[in-house]
C-alpha cells in the first residue's frame, strides 16, 4: 500500500470517527462524570445504588406513563384502569374518585425526585461530599411524598417486600458510604473490601 492510499484511509476512517456519535457519547460522559474513573469501593457504591435507582426511576415512569394512557388501554385493551385505581382508592379510606389525582401527582412528581437523586450519584461518582444534598433529599422526599399524597396504608400494603428491601438498601449502603468519604476528607483513610478509599489507585 502506497503512502497516499495510506493517507486516503486514515483520512476516511478520521472522517467517519467524526461522524459517529460515539465520540460526542463519551465528550458527554466524561463532562458529566469525568475522565477519572474513582476507586473501586466509589465505583462499587454507585453502581449498587444506581441498579435500585434504575427500578424506582423506571416504576415511576410506567406508573405516570400508565394513569396517562388509561384512555387508551381502555379502548384497546378492555382493561378499565380507572375503576380498577379508583376501587382500590376507596378500599384505602379515600374519597371516591379522588385516589386517581393523588397517584397522577406523586407518579409525575416522583420522578423529579429520582432525577435529583441521580445527580447525587453522578457526585457521589466524582466523590464530591454534598452527593448527600441530592442523594438523600431526592429519596427521602420521594417516601415522604407518597405518604403523605398516598398515606402510609399505599406504602405498606400496596408496595411490595422487594420495593422496600431494595429503598432501604440503597439508602442504608449510601449512608454508609457517606460515612466513609466523609471520614477520607477528614485526611482519615480507610480500607474496605481490601481496597484503600483514595483517590489514587496502584
Amino acid at each position: 500500500m502506497t503512502e497516499t492510499e495510506n493517507k486516503t484511509n486514515f483520512r476516511e476512517e478520521f472522517e467517519a470517527h467524526l461522524n459517529s456519535p460515539l465520540p460526542l457519547i463519551i465528550r458527554a460522559r466524561n463532562f458529566i462524570f469525568g475522565k477519572e474513573r474513582p476507586d473501586y469501593y466509589t465505583q462499587f457504591s454507585f453502581y449498587f445504588a444506581l441498579v435500585f435507582w434504575f427500578i424506582f426511576f423506571l416504576w415511576s415512569i410506567m406508573g405516570n406513563l400508565v394513569i396517562s394512557l388509561r384512555d387508551w388501554i381502555q379502548e384497546e385493551k378492555k382493561i378499565n384502569v380507572t375503576e380498577l385505581i379508583d376501587k382500590r382508592g376507596v378500599e384505602l379510606g379515600f374519597e371516591p374518585m379522588s385516589f386517581m389525582g393523588r397517584l397522577e401527582l406523586f407518579h409525575s412528581v416522583s420522578i423529579f425526585f429520582w432525577i435529583a437523586t441521580f445527580l447525587g450519584l453522578i457526585l457521589l461518582w466524582r466523590k464530591n461530599l454534598k452527593f448527600v444534598y441530592f442523594f438523600f433529599s431526592g429519596a427521602v422526599l420521594y417516601l415522604l411524598f407518597m405518604w403523605v399524597m398516598l398515606g402510609f396504608g399505599y406504602w405498606s400494603k400496596d408496595t411490595t417486600l422487594f420495593d422496600k428491601i431494595t429503598y432501604f438498601l440503597m439508602i442504608g449502603h449510601t449512608g454508609v458510604y457517606a460515612y466513609f468519604l466523609k471520614k477520607e476528607k477528614e485526611g482519615q483513610a480507610f480500607s474496605f473490601f481490601g481496597v484503600d478509599m483514595t483517590d489514587d489507585e496502584d
